[in-house]
């Protein structure tokens, strides 16, 4: 393979926990919600009296669902620019491997929707059309976002330097949050925890005293979500590292590239993250429960977690939660820090890049790529924007005080806001750029809202480790040191926690990861920093 597996994109996780998740965002003018220097949509359509046919493959976001040329903003897109649309399609899931087939296959479609390292994969192989010069003749709305934004550029760009896709921008940085049931320490008479000496102290009364009605003990005072997602490892914010399995535990630190689980505050975290589990503070079971937020929120069962800010935030609204116990009150609070005064800081976070991308075959003609980096460059413009967010103005959204808002068409649908979105083509899993104003308007309430917002207004993120692309030489020499690497340290610090392995023998754990040769990786790594920086300065 030839890029590491991507951050899984929260706007995938967002997009699933819709309802509940999602940032309220900035007020339009009453029209549409623009960027004042934004440039004007394009959208110029070759004078043409047939429609230009162009053939699409599009993952679908739902598998009842599947997008046609009659799904609404595919259906709207195509009249916009005098096209014809023929779109291939399957479930997302079933789409990765789809999608290298059609490549494999030599009769790639017209546009291919993808992940953005699998386009940049096979764009550096010949199937996909570079298109810096379309994006600088063609596409003004594509040079300010992709182009003109360093940050973004040197996410989307490939290991050559060229851009191959046009990728799905997020509108948020919020991802997982610290969250407490407020209630609960209001009746402790306790604080919210800054530090982890007062998380341990919050955690232990949680543990001992009877606060569901059920007896002391029987409340899990801290959850943590492995069987799903590795995201056990967040509370190593407190200590300024990155435990992130999904990108393979790489951090920058002090202006290089290391390898987070041998560094000195890794054997820390493991230190305390032993002694919360030996001494109950942590789910028992967390390793292999299967979707453990749910399981004990919904029985009254949860202190506090680190999980979607949003969706905990819309607990406070749950039926099946407010049967249990109608004070319910999660609350979203600042990340731990060592010591008091500290930064309160979290690496988990939306890279402004989400895994998602469309690109053009490199069988496309010239006069044909045209008509679609503009028709690309349209769905990133104003215009194009708030039709893959919202819709059509006047059905599905309407505004009110100059802020979008979905009609009762959308929220009032039979199956559900997230479905009637995802059903119609919005939120599709191309390059589009997703608005704050589509997430502030899929919120619950006020309260949902205001929570998701907290990290953001108080700039509690690290800056993001970046998830860098090596060349083909490179990945194979990569993949043949860490495939190997990856399983041990994925074991060895499950087993640290649990304590079936002691922290006494976290030497050894870094002397094996040494003999298994990290150096070679971390030297690979460090060359990939160094071209990612040259593309975001």
């Amino acid at each position: 393979m030839f890029q590491k597996k991507m951050k899984k994109c929260v706007a995938l996780i967002l997009g699933t926990m819709m309802a509940f998740s999602t940032l309220a965002g900035c007020g339009g003018n009453g029209g549409a919600a623009t960027d004042n220097n934004a440039p004007a949509a394009t959208g110029e359509v070759s004078e043409r009296t047939e429609p230009l046919q162009v053939s699409m493959f599009l993952p679908s976001r739902l598998p009842d669902a599947l997008y046609t040329k009659d799904t609404l903003t595919f259906k709207v897109l195509a009249e916009k620019m005098n096209m014809d649309f023929d779109i291939e399609t399957v479930v997302n899931a079933e789409a990765k491997n789809k999608f290298s087939v059609i490549v494999a296959s030599g009769k790639t479609n017209d546009v291919m929707a993808g992940t953005l390292g699998d386009i940049n994969k096979f764009g550096m192989s010949g199937a996909f059309l570079p298109l810096d010069d379309l994006i600088d003749q063609y596409a003004p709305n594509l040079k300010q976002y992709v182009v003109d934004n360093k940050e973004v550029l040197a996410q989307t760009a490939a290991s050559d330097g060229k851009i191959y896709g046009i990728p799905m921008l997020t509108a948020v940085r919020t991802a997982m949050g610290y969250c407490i049931r407020q209630d609960w320490l209001d009746d402790l008479g306790m604080e919210a925890p800054v530090t982890i000496d007062d998380w341990y102290k919050v955690l232990t009364a949680f543990k001992n005293t009877d606060l569901n009605g059920n007896g002391a003990g029987d409340i899990t005072p801290l959850l943590l979500d492995r069987a799903w997602e590795n995201y056990f490892n967040n509370f190593a914010d407190a200590w300024g590292i990155e435990l992130n399995g999904n990108n393979d535990y790489w951090m920058v630190k002090d202006g290089e590239v290391k390898f987070a689980p041998i560094l000195p505050e890794t054997k820390e975290y493991l230190e305390t993250m032993a002694k919360w589990y030996r001494e109950g503070l942590i789910d028992q079971e967390f390793i292999t429960r299967e979707d453990t937020n749910n399981y004990h929120i919904l029985n009254n069962k949860a202190g506090a977690t680190c999980y979607w800010t949003g969706y905990i935030a819309g607990m406070n609204s749950n039926s099946e939660v407010l049967a249990l116990d109608p004070d319910t009150n999660w609350q979203v609070i600042a990340p731990p820090v060592l010591t008091e005064g500290q930064p309160q800081k979290t690496f988990s976070q939306q890279a402004a890049v989400g895994g998602s991308a469309w690109a053009i075959s490199s069988k496309v003609p010239e006069d044909k790529a045209i008509e679609i980096i503009k028709m690309f460059d349209y769905v990133y413009s104003d215009e194009g924007s708030m039709l893959f967010n919202f819709g059509v103005e006047g059905e599905s959204y309407q505004y009110v005080d100059g802020v979008p808002e979905y009609t009762d068409l959308v929220t009032k649908s039979e199956d559900g806001l997230v479905t009637w979105i995802r059903s119609n083509g919005m939120q599709p899993l191309i390059g589009i750029r997703q608005l704050p104003e589509y997430e502030a308007a899929s919120c619950a309430n006020d309260d949902v809202r205001k929570q998701l917002f907290d990290y953001v207004e108080n700039d509690y993120f690290y800056d993001i480790n970046p998830t860098l692309v090596l060349t083909e030489d490179e990945q194979d020499k990569y993949d043949t040191v860490m495939s190997a690497i990856k399983i041990y340290v994925d074991e060895e610090l499950l087993k640290f926690i649990i304590g079936s392995r002691p922290i006494d023998d976290f030497d050894g754990f870094v002397a094996r990861i040494q003999e298994m040769g990290i150096d070679e990786a971390i030297a690979l790594e460090n060359q990939a920093y160094a071209r990612y920086t040259s593309l975001s300065k």
